[in-house]
């Protein structure tokens, strides 16, 4: 054991906690993408174990990317943060005009056997960006003058916008988590109701004008969802929706319902067959289905518990930077994390996004782990922290 511990200190440096928190999701995503990917897996003996092997080199390509990161000095290895965005952008584009098409959208680029999502490189390098500059400011909140408004609103629209041309729910979270990074950047509350009023106005300008690929497909989801939250639908249009946009949703509240108080066990569960997207999407109620209430009731927990630890690290950290991106990029993973979960319990519309480190995915767990290995540099302050006060 005292070799094992050794091995993971030499390669992780940071918050054990967060380090725990992602060995433990890791290990349930592993265990639920080989149970849920079963109804993908009929074309061989071999074929259930070329998932699982796929998965697990994934994996480690990405606890290798967090390690590297978590030992680096972040304020050194974030210097060129914004050519990375600027790259971002036009990856982004060449993604939106000759892509990998799936599900009506072109978000991936393939190489080769690979397929790489920018949106997600965008995501984490906006965070960051965006906390380099409110850190510079942290000391004079009088220093956003318009210019700087401007240059914020820059970053923050052409990176929304673009990823909104394809990935709605992934341009929310983006903004959101800038949001909560002006927020605690000390930005002027006043400019942060500029910037609201202007990106949301603008958002429901642009998906009423039928801008994107996806626009159609969001305001019939919107419409569905509040029809079937606020409205009195007929018997033929809650069948009508039955077999079309709710339908996933239908199958996700089963499972949940059927497993929730008498688990399936790992491995049994019946409503994987009929989820399209049982092993990201709507891997949470393959987890209720599986494994009962407890572990549906536990998933949120930990990702409570991770956004706690990663937000500590604004009381400790030495630099103002490490605090702030500590905190967004903790707050941008666990909404993601949320958002899958309310979607698969009907509590807002239907959209697609994985549960970070938990379902199935190869470029978002590579940024998710990147983002983690950040979080983990910046948890390295406690230390100097503590030693500086002694």
């Amino acid at each position: 054991m005292n070799t094992i511990s050794e091995r993971i200190k030499k390669h992780f440096d940071g918050d054990v906690h967060i380090l725990l928190i992602v060995i433990l999701l890791s290990i349930v995503g592993v265990i639920i993408q080989f149970s849920a990917k079963g109804r993908l897996t009929m074309g061989g003996p071999f074929v259930p174990l070329q998932h699982l092997v796929k998965s697990l080199v994934i994996l480690v390509g990405g606890f290798y990317a967090m390690g590297v990161f978590s030992r680096k000095d972040y304020l050194k290895s974030t210097k060129y943060v914004d050519l990375a965005l600027y790259g971002s952008w036009f990856l982004i584009g060449l993604a939106y005009l000759y892509g990998k098409e799936a599900g009506g959208a072109s978000r991936w680029l393939q190489m080769g056997p690979l397929s790489f999502m920018p949106s997600d490189m965008a995501k984490l390098c906006l965070t960051i960006s965006l906390s380099k500059m409110f850190a510079a400011r942290q000391a004079d909140p009088e220093a956003y003058d318009p210019a700087v408004l401007f240059v914020i609103c820059f970053k923050l629209g052409v990176t929304c916008f673009l990823i909104f041309l394809s990935n709605f729910s992934t341009s929310v979270i983006v903004f959101v988590t800038s949001i909560v990074l002006m927020i605690f950047g000390r930005v002027p509350y006043k400019a942060i109701a500029i910037v609201l009023g202007i990106f949301i106005s603008t958002g429901i300008g642009l998906i009423v004008g039928g801008v994107g690929q996806r626009a159609e497909t969001i305001k019939h989801r919107i419409e569905v969802y509040v029809k079937r939250m606020f409205g009195h639908p007929s018997k033929e249009e809650i069948e009508l929706d039955d077999q079309g946009t709710n339908y996933q949703l239908k199958q996700s509240l089963y499972a949940i319902a059927t497993g929730g108080l008498q688990p399936k066990g790992p491995g049994n569960s019946q409503f994987r067959f009929h989820l399209s997207q049982a092993e990201s999407d709507f891997v949470y109620a393959i987890i209720v289905e599986e494994w009962g209430i407890v572990a549906g009731f536990l998933l949120p927990v930990m990702f409570m518990w991770l956004f706690w630890r990663g937000a500590l690290a604004i009381s400790y950290s030495a630099k103002p930077l490490g605090g702030l991106m500590s905190a967004g990029l903790t707050f941008s993973i666990v909404s993601q994390a949320f958002l899958n979960m309310f979607v698969a319990v009907g509590a807002i519309p239907v959209t697609g996004q994985p549960i970070p480190l938990v379902s199935a995915g190869g470029t978002s767990l590579i940024f998710t782990m990147i983002s983690i290995g950040y979080i983990l540099s910046v948890t390295r302050d406690k230390a100097k922290t503590q030693l500086a006060r002694t």
